[in-house]
């Protein structure tokens, strides 16, 4: 799966950032259309750091998830954001939000989706997660309204 990320373009910006449980979320339940209209409509990406999680976490994902994947990243609709930081060190993690957000409290937010949204933040793009209701709390919001960034857990074309 490592060689169809590193086949994809490369971007330094985009509409919209996919978060890892949200295109699994996506392959589980047949919503590549979707994804794929969405893809043709806006400019969409997935950060270094997410494509690192999906591979890590395919080994455990359905036939259908794995295919899914496949047939979805092989098609290059999707854009690559080169981030400096990959999962499993909380560290890196804390320094590249610190880094883009002084303002957020890593310890507060899971530090994967605080990763997601300092890179959304960062190029101002929406997410699409399924962990909204961990990433976009009260405090959160008028926070991610400051800067511009939504936070959704479903496509809206």
């Amino acid at each position: 799966m490592k060689e169809i990320f590193e086949k994809l373009p490369v971007t330094k910006d985009a509409d919209i950032l996919f978060d890892t449980c949200f295109l699994v979320w996506c392959f589980e339940h047949d919503k590549i259309k979707d994804l794929e209209a969405l893809c043709k409509k806006k400019k969409c990406a997935i950060t270094s750091f997410n494509a690192e999680e999906l591979i890590f976490i395919s080994k455990n994902l359905s036939q259908k998830a794995k295919e899914g994947i496949r047939h979805f990243f092989h098609k290059k609709s999707v854009f690559l954001l080169q981030i400096p930081v990959s999962p499993g060190n909380p560290d890196a993690e804390h320094s590249f939000v610190k880094s883009i957000l002084p303002k957020l409290d890593t310890v507060e937010h899971d530090p994967s989706d605080a990763v997601i949204l300092a890179a959304g933040i960062k190029i101002h793009a929406n997410i699409l997660t399924r962990d909204k209701h961990d990433i976009f709390n009260a405090r959160l919001e008028n926070f991610l309204e400051e800067n511009g960034i939504k936070v959704e857990n479903k496509i809206i074309l």
